[in-house]
């Protein structure tokens, strides 16, 4: 039965739903304008700081690049937010989408839509004072007098002298109510609250339809006085229960009749050709005084040539153009110094370094002239030309060893294939394997000459540091280095010969 009775309201309200009609369309005096100040939806809702332009916040709320959450869903939590712009009109509309979400099946206390003379200040109210002046329109989620009539919008219209009856829900204060679910919709809900005429009228989209336009009739007051200039604002409180209120957009907009914005835009327009009036008179006057007093006093009067007292454009394009050359010019010039002084100090350095009998005797005996970092600066030098030298080498020994290892290979195959010859006779050497040991021992000779003059060059650009013990030194000298790597090559050498020999004598007597 419950499951019946849910679908005859879904359709009862989907049905009973009409479009909503923009009141300047169906008045045609009426001119429709956007009050940015007195409005704020998202995306962007909030500035980086988390202010809301135009707009002031408190208590428990939160401002969000997509919504402002007054109250989250924690008990007893209050918060508010309040327009900084009062509204100075006597048509407006406000378009509200808010969302009111909880974990219970009944939530509390509620939320409040304010237009008041003065901002609210944090109170027992739905989150704002009591003895308010204007206008409040509550969505009241707990039913305090259990009448069953909760959730609900109540409008209540008070003059600064009227204490909010929480224990009745204000049933004998509210001017206007309708009784409608407004928590947990699929999606947020939107409040039309116009006022016009002096009646005020609200509509509902219940938050079940993916249609925006879709609301439904709510109340309608007339004769309501609202005070001339107000300020507005949105509020919520939690009690022993909590839900989430959201408020996702708050968009006014402001009605003024075409007849009296078409006057007063006549007499903008007067009273701009007016004040236009009177600067061409002063303007007339001026230049009579100013002939009056040249007429008194020839000699005081001189010509003005406004070329030399004003300048040009193209004038003022040189002028910067020259400007800039200047500093560059002065930023040359100070380089220019700077680089004068730092080769003085280097020909200084160079004239009392070259004062001794030799390169290495003149460094240790003017130790005491040299600065500790020139000379440092030396010694690191001369060892990063000894290392380059013996990178060079060694790469040259790479070298001369694949060439070594590729003949070597090539001597192998030539021998493997001798192998597959069967003859009676025995077989001949040929002249490419006495060619092929010419090769390599003129490898051998060059890489013993290139260990040779390394080692000569090395011992005095490079010395390995002084070790006290013997037993505890781990650098290995460069002359026994190259005899490990001669000795290895020999090694290598004598191997494949003696295996190539041993071949030949093998096959020798088969």
């Amino acid at each position: 039965m419950k499951f019946y009775l849910s679908i005859f309201i879904i359709f009862y309200s989907v049905t009973c739903g009409f479009t909503y009609t923009d009141p300047s369309v169906t008045n045609t005096n009426l001119v429709k304008r956007f009050e940015y100040k007195l409005s704020f939806k998202g995306p962007t809702l909030a500035f980086k700081d988390g202010s809301v332009p135009f707009w002031s916040f408190g208590g428990s709320a939160i401002a969000s690049d997509e919504q402002v959450r007054i109250t989250p869903s924690i008990r007893s939590q209050r918060g508010w937010i309040w327009s900084k712009n009062t509204l100075s009109v006597d048509h407006w509309l406000l378009d509200v989408k808010l969302r009111v979400t909880g974990r219970g099946r009944v939530g509390a206390d509620g939320m409040a839509i304010w237009f008041t003379e003065t901002p609210g200040v944090e109170g027992t109210v739905f989150g704002s004072n009591d003895q308010w002046k204007g206008l409040g329109i509550f969505l009241d989620s707990f039913d305090n007098d259990a009448l069953q009539n909760n959730p609900i919008i109540a409008v209540m219209v008070n003059d600064g002298t009227q204490s909010y009856d929480h224990q009745h829900d204000g049933s004998s204060q509210i001017q206007g109510s309708c009784i409608k679910d407004f928590r947990n919709k699929p999606f947020p809900i939107r409040l039309k609250i116009e006022y016009i005429n002096q009646g005020l009228t609200i509509y509902i989209n219940n938050g079940i339809s993916l249609d925006d336009n879709a609301f439904e009739f709510c109340t309608h007051i007339d004769r309501i006085q609202l005070p001339k200039n107000g300020y507005l604002g949105v509020t919520a409180a939690t009690g022993g229960l909590a839900d989430d209120h959201d408020v996702l957009e708050f968009l006014t907009h402001t009605f003024s009749d075409r007849q009296a914005l078409a006057q007063n835009q006549a007499t903008t327009d007067e009273q701009a050709k007016k004040y236009q009036d009177e600067y061409e008179k002063y303007e007339r006057e001026l230049e009579q005084q100013q002939a009056d007093f040249r007429k008194d006093h020839p000699e005081a009067t001189t010509s003005v040539n406004e070329q030399q007292v004003f300048e040009t454009e193209y004038d003022r394009e040189f002028r910067v153009i020259l400007e800039g050359q200047d500093q560059i010019r002065l930023s040359l010039t100070t380089i220019d110094r700077k680089m004068a002084e730092l080769l003085g100090r280097i020909e200084r350095i160079a004239s009392s370094g070259s004062g001794g009998s030799g390169q290495a005797s003149g460094v240790a005996g003017l130790g005491s002239n040299i600065p500790d970092d020139v000379a440092r600066v030396q010694d690191i030098n001369r060892v990063i030309n000894a290392n380059t030298d013996m990178t060079r080498t060694i790469q040259s020994f790479g070298q001369s060893l694949t060439d070594l290892q590729q003949k070597v290979n090539s001597l192998q195959m030539n021998r493997n294939n001798q192998q597959h010859v069967v003859t009676g006779q025995q077989p001949v050497s040929s002249n490419v394997d006495s060619k092929v040991f010419n090769e390599l021992r003129d490898t051998i000779q060059q890489i013993k000459s290139e260990t040779n003059a390394l080692l000569q060059k090395i011992p005095d650009q490079v010395k390995c540091p002084t070790v006290v013990s013997t037993e505890d030194s781990s650098c290995l000298g460069s002359y026994t280095f190259f005899v490990i790597i001669a000795l290895q090559l020999f090694v290598l050498i004598g191997y494949f010969t003696f295996k190539n020999r041993q071949d030949h004598f093998s096959r020798k007597y088969l």
